[in-house]
């Protein structure tokens, strides 16, 4: 059995068990297995207010319409549809009557046709809703999901986060619910009539602010700042801590987006000859449609929440900074556990955790102790039998060291960490085969052999040119031994446990030969050296002669790198230093490579190996400091404001002296930052600093930072200006290994060097400044770090743009419009040549945000666009068959309409529009002359670009001015777009054809049917009757008539000047009509997101249904009196036509031609649908007719306006959407 109608989108869900009997609903039509109802609420004001209060309170807000299914008549009922029109519910009604009813007349067991329609249902619902909020598991998400897009009227593809009860605190407290989303923070209250709307984009917010309520009692209040200033308070919130950390969490997803989306520079380590991907059409849509074929339905799996999702990627990061961790490392099991190591009696109690490749212990008590070993270092796993636990695992090491570990938790719990911990064991054999190889390049394994003195042949620089500083000054001997006894005891490398005496060895300083490794060790790199083998040769293989934008910045600071040292005065020193950095560019290209990236990684190829120091970068770019050596260097930025906030803290007099010389403190502080010190101290005090900060983090740099402003406080304070400031510094830094206490008697005093004193001061006076401090203020200043760079780089680009006439202030919001189109429309990945530039998809956007006409529904489930890009098929009104509604036809004409504007603005052809592009062309519609304009639609509409318009060419302009104006009150265009129709075929210029192209265009038109009507089927999986049936009986209609048609008319651009200026209404539209229609200083809110336009319906919704009614009334009489005579006001047209058939709504199937008494038959069907009418309530007749209106067929006007030319010839002419490729009755394969 094949579908006759395709199941609306949107409108079905998963089915959920409900009331059939609800007070609250209405039954308006009902079978024996299906119920429609609609909710009372919407014929009374008064109790549609008191339900709105129920259903916000308690957060149950229901669709309008529903459809429930039964299996039987008094049985539960199951909720699988619902709607907020009556024209969607109608649709689902007709497709479930259509293709239901018939195949459960054929089951007898009420049991069996329930699970029959529920697998239908759950399989159409997890097919057709992929990717929202419709297929989660959790009907609670599920319920409030539909509730959050019948508010806000937001795209399906919209995923709710989660929502709270709270107040939010305007003019007075209004209670309610906070809904968060992926890109959105709304709330929405409605208390006894008074309904509160707030729809805020996250990408706008500018600081989150946990808060006490006004009253200043309880913590329960969140206080969000936009970056425009204005603040929402919202208060009650009983998980407020969990509301704001759901914020933060999104917000910093949101402001990397961000960052990517208006980066100065796109992917300056992509390679110069890698083209852009190819850009979908968005023209062009293909969708799986569901056909009826009796095989099985296999429904889609559902989706968890995507608040679970979220917060599972919140608990792995966290795992991941805590131990170090590759980012593919994910938190599978943890259980509480007790560690004993060896033959040790010392006990550590804390927690065990397990992810795919780790076995990680904490413990926090007074003998602190972490752990972090790979599965793959693990010889011997056994179970062991003990008093203290019910289970005890004896894991012994590659380096032949036992730990046991106590398991205090459930049985259940227990039994499945010890699962899990054996299935991990056995997807490690692979990585254990290359563990031999890796343990040989570690230096503690020669150490342990006695074979210090044996360097590897990939060591550091150091082994080669000697390591910086006097090793006897250092006491480098004295420093291996420590750490060679600590090896012994703790383990090495992979299996070492950081115990309380690892910090200590750290801030000593570290040997030279160990440095290297310890710092691997430290900062996790280790762990990615170990589990990707081979890939930094790889990497440096495969982009082997490539160049790119990174490569040429490398090569000009290669001489410029740690000059001092001998080893970059050499071609192996530059060399290496030149494959790190290219490495990591092609690695991570849109990063690339940063000034100070050089300095940096110079330092780390003194102590370790390239691989070495390869993988060492990526874990200081990406983990470390995040952001520091991007583009907009928002890292760095961020932290130089924080640091500036902890100088306010703990150096108040300090600061307020800065601020009155103006003397900034990140002139002097950004370098130390960004070069670690290395520019700034002598080499071997910067590598103490760097031994601290690859393992406590960026901490350390605060710490370090204040100690020096502290340390020179006096001095600080004498300076005027930014000169003064730097040379106090810069004389400090040239003392560092100077006594600090000179005149003092004790000679281990004497013996301290400043920079003894200066760590001293910072681990001392700034123990405060933690990780966890930094990581809180990191969240709490992003958002502004963000915006203030977003607005930098906006300053910058519109530099670079050519205005036009455009103001200042219309560049802005062009801009602001530009680059939201690609924020919310780019939700992939992509190279470099696109980062800046809208596609065919996101110009639809674009040009929605700024001119209302524009605003084209966003629904991928059309079935008549297709790839060909074809126009639709026509239907009757009330026709059940496969073609088009009406709202997508009329979105396909603009759809092709904005296409061929995308290509007018398109002059390189790349299929992509930069910035300068949108506003050169924007410029010549909106600031451009009537004759320019007028010139702009005929070169869109000349589609085979012979400098005429044919007939088909005249028919797709009027159909795209129908477009444009259909937002437009009143019906006077009608009658000009009428005119100029008529106009435009008289003062044509007829072309005659030769009896053989009359012959060879009959054949050609049969092909392009079938070439229509095999584009039409590519989206379906079977062809539809109807479909069939049209097509035949449209090319017989066609046979018929070719001996009658008219000779083809061509008109040039001075005759459609003369056209369009003969009347008045068109004259205006071209001379400031269109252009007026593009606002740039106010905001067009779109139907996707934003709900003024819902509102201001509101508020009218009385008048409204006034005027539908009026207007019901009219049509009535219209419909059923088609002979009416012409009013004295009516245009008299050719033939004896009036303008009142104007108002006759007929259409005809795609292919076919419209006859002169195919208005009777017009009339007839308005009749039926009287007819139809008479058995419904009044006040829905007159709520479906004002719809109706608004929904009004584009091409039905069309097929109006060419209805008098057939009564005045007697000819056919053919009506069609124009396709992209520029044929009316055909398309392109």
């Amino acid at each position: 059995m094949a579908y006759h109608l395709k199941p609306p989108q949107n409108v079905f869900i998963l089915p959920t068990p409900c009331d059939q009997h609800n007070p609250l609903f209405d039954t308006v039509q009902s079978t024996e297995n299906f119920v429609l109802q609609r909710t009372k609420a919407s014929k009374s004001q008064f109790l549609n207010s008191f339900l709105g209060t129920i259903q916000n309170v308690f957060d149950t807000k229901q669709a309008p319409f529903r459809i429930l299914f039964r299996r039987q008549v008094n049985a539960q009922a199951l909720m699988i549809a619902g709607a907020e029109t009556q024209k969607s519910i109608d649709h689902a009604w007709s497709w479930v009557q259509e293709n239901f009813v018939d195949k459960l007349q054929a089951l007898d067991d009420a049991q069996e046709k329930e699970e029959w329609v529920l697998t239908k249902i759950r399989s159409l619902v997890t097919r057709a809703d992929k990717g929202t909020d419709d297929i989660t598991s959790d009907e609670k998400v599920r319920s409030a999901s539909r509730a959050f897009r019948q508010t806000f009227n937001v795209l399906p593809s919209e995923r709710l986060v989660s929502y709270y009860s709270c107040s939010y605190h305007g003019k007075m407290m209004n209670q309610g619910w906070m809904y968060i989303s992926e890109n959105y923070l709304c709330f929405y209250s409605f208390m006894l009539g008074m309904e509160t709307k707030i729809f805020l984009e996250l990408k706008d917010i500018g600081d989150l602010q946990k808060e006490k309520s006004k009253r200043g009692v309880f913590a329960d209040a969140i206080r969000v700042v936009m970056k425009d200033g204005q603040e929402y308070f919202f208060s009650n919130l009983f998980h407020r801590d969990e509301t704001y950390d759901m914020l933060v969490q999104l917000t910093t997803l949101t402001m990397e987006r961000l960052l990517r989306n208006t980066a100065l520079e796109h992917a300056p380590g992509m390679s110069n000859g890698d083209d852009a991907d190819s850009v979908k059409d968005v023209f062009s849509v293909d969708v799986d449609s569901l056909d009826g074929s009796d095989s099985s339905f296999s429904p889609a799996p559902t989706t968890r929440p995507l608040r679970l999702g979220l917060e599972e990627q919140k608990r792995d990061s966290q795992f991941q900074q805590q131990f170090n961790l590759p980012a593919s490392e994910h938190l599978m099991e943890e259980s509480s556990a007790t560690m004993v190591q060896g033959d040790k009696t010392d006990m550590y109690h804390g927690r065990l955790y397990m992810s795919e490749s780790f076995l990680c212990f904490v413990c926090t008590d007074v003998n602190p102790s972490v752990l972090a070993l790979p599965l793959y270092t693990i010889r011997r796993v056994e179970r062991m039998n003990s008093r203290s636990a019910m289970y005890a695992l004896n894991i012994l090491t590659w380096h032949q060291m036992r730990i046991v570990f106590r398991l205090n938790g459930p049985r259940t719990q227990c039994e499945k960490f010890c699962s899990t911990l054996k299935t991990n064991l056995k997807l490690q054999v692979r990585a254990m085969r290359s563990l031999k190889p890796f343990l040989a390049t570690c230096f503690s394994e020669a150490l342990l052999a006695d074979r210090a003195d044996v360097a590897d042949k990939d060591s550091g620089l150091g082994w080669i040119f000697e390591f910086p500083g006097d090793p006897k000054k250092l006491k480098n001997k004295s420093k291996t031994k420590l750490w060679l006894q600590y090896f012994k005891d703790n383990g090495r490398n992979l299996t070492m446990t950081k115990v309380a005496t690892f910090p200590k060895l750290i801030r000593v300083g570290l040997p030279n030969k160990l440095r290297g490794e310890i710092w691997e060790a430290c900062c996790g790199s280790l762990y990615l050296r170990s589990m990707n083998p081979g890939e930094y040769t790889k990497l440096l293989k495969d982009n082997e002669g490539k160049m790119s934008l990174s490569l040429e910045e490398i090569e000009k600071d290669l001489n410029r790198s740690l000059p001092e040292y001998e080893a970059y005065q050499a071609n192996q020193g530059i060399n290496r230093l030149r494959n790190v950095l290219s490495a990591y560019a092609w690695k991570n290209p849109d990063l690339g490579y940063c000034q100070a990236m050089n300095i940096v990684t110079s330092a780390i190829l003194i102590f370790q190996s390239e691989e070495q120091a390869f993988w060492t970068l990526n874990v200081l770019c990406d983990r470390l400091l995040p952001g520091y050596y991007s583009t907009s260097m928002y890292g760095a930025s961020l932290d130089q404001t924080i640091l500036e906030q902890l100088l306010e803290e703990t150096m108040p007099i300090l600061h307020k002296h800065l601020k009155k010389v103006d003397v900034e403190l990140s002139v002097a502080c950004l370098p130390w930052f960004l070069s670690l010190f290395i520019n700034s101290m002598p080499l071997i005090y910067a590598f103490r600093v760097l031994d601290c900060f690859f393992f406590e983090g960026p901490k350390v740099l605060f710490q370090v930072s204040l100690a020096i402003l502290k340390v020179n406080g006096d001095e600080l304070l004498a300076s005027r200006d930014d000169g003064a400031f730097m040379d106090v510094l810069k004389k400090y830094f040239g003392t560092l290994d100077q006594s600090a206490f000179p005149k003092s008697t004790n000679p281990k005093v004497r013996a301290l060097t400043k920079f003894n004193e200066l760590m001293l001061v910072a681990y001392k006076e700034f123990e405060s400044v933690t990780p966890e401090r930094v990581a809180e203020l990191r969240r709490k200043n992003q958002l502004k770090v963000v915006h203030h760079i977003g607005s930098f780089t906006k300053r910058s680009q519109l530099r670079n743009i050519n205005p036009g006439k455009f103001s200042k202030d219309e560049m802005g919001v062009m801009y602001d419009r530009f680059y939201s189109a690609l924020f919310y429309g780019r939700t992939q990945t992509h190279k470099q040549g696109e980062a800046r530039a809208l596609d065919a998809t996101t110009f639809v956007s674009f040009l929605g945000s700024i001119a209302h006409w524009a605003q084209v529904e966003d629904d991928q489930g059309d079935d008549d666009v297709m790839a060909t890009g074809g126009p639709p098929k026509h239907r009757r009104r009330g026709s059940n068959s496969t073609t088009s509604t009406t709202r997508e036809r009329r979105r396909i004409v603009g759809r092709h309409f904005i296409s061929r504007l995308f290509e007018r603005f398109d002059q390189n052809g790349t299929g992509l529009l930069s910035l300068q592009q949108v506003t050169t062309g924007l410029d010549d519609i909106i600031n451009g002359d009537l004759m320019t304009r007028m010139e702009l639609f005929f070169d869109m509409h000349d589609l085979d670009k012979n400098g005429t318009l044919s007939r088909d060419e005249i028919l797709g302009m009027s159909e795209s001015l129908l477009f444009i104006y259909r937002f437009d009150d009143g019906d006077s265009y009608l009658g000009s777009i009428s005119n100029f129709i008529r106009n435009a075929f008289e003062f044509a210029e007829k072309v005659d054809k030769t009896p053989k192209e009359a012959e060879s265009k009959e054949p050609d038109a049969d092909e392009d049917a079938a070439a229509k009507k095999e584009g039409a089927s590519e989206g379906d999986e079977k062809e539809t009757t109807d479909g069939e049936e049209k097509a035949e009986e449209s090319s017989t209609k066609r046979k018929s008539t070719s001996e009658n048609e008219e000779p083809e008319i061509q008109m040039s651009l001075p005759s459609f000047r003369m056209v369009v200026l003969a009347d008045e209404t068109l004259e205006k539209f071209f001379d400031s009509g269109f252009a007026n229609s593009f606002k740039l200083l106010e905001p067009i809110d779109r139907q996707r997101g934003l709900f003024a336009r819902e509102v201001f319906d509101s508020l009218l919704s009385e008048g409204r249904r006034l005027a539908g009614s009026i207007a019901g009334g009219i049509q009535g009489r219209g419909r059923t009196k088609p002979s009416t005579p012409a009013t004295p006001s009516s245009a008299t047209l050719p033939g004896g036509a009036s303008s009142s058939s104007l108002t006759e709504k007929t259409s005809a199937d795609g292919d076919s031609k419209i006859k002169s008494g195919e208005t009777a038959n017009s009339s007839d069907d308005g009749e039926k649908s009287a007819g139809r009418g008479e058995d419904e309530d009044e006040e829905d007749e007159d709520e479906d007719e004002d719809e109706e209106g608004e929904e009004d067929d584009l091409l039905d006007e069309v097929d109006k306006f060419l209805s008098e030319f057939d009564l005045e010839s007697g000819g056919k002419k053919d009506l069609g959407l124009t396709s992209a490729t520029g044929s009316t009755e055909s398309s392109s394969p």
